[in-house]
């Protein structure tokens, strides 16, 4: 068998997972401590290296505003 690992994006998929899960009769084990997104995405080194350099672009100025509009353009 294998192994899958699921992130919710809500409390209410997480509640309608586990829901579904049981009514599967399928085993499943919730991590212990639960990791916010900027600790999650920080655990790869790459992705934390690239979080500290737009993290200094911004504070320095160099950041790039998009509106929301835009961004679905």
């Amino acid at each position: 068998m294998s192994t899958l690992t699921i992130h919710p994006a809500d409390m209410d998929q997480e509640t309608a997972i586990r829901l579904f899960l049981d009514a599967l009769h399928v085993s499943y084990k919730a991590s212990e401590k639960e990791m916010d997104e900027t600790e999650y995405l920080s655990a790869s080194l790459a992705m934390k290296e690239h979080l500290d350099k737009a993290s200094q672009q911004e504070k320095n100025g160099e950041g790039v505003k998009i509106t929301l509009d835009d961004i679905w353009k």
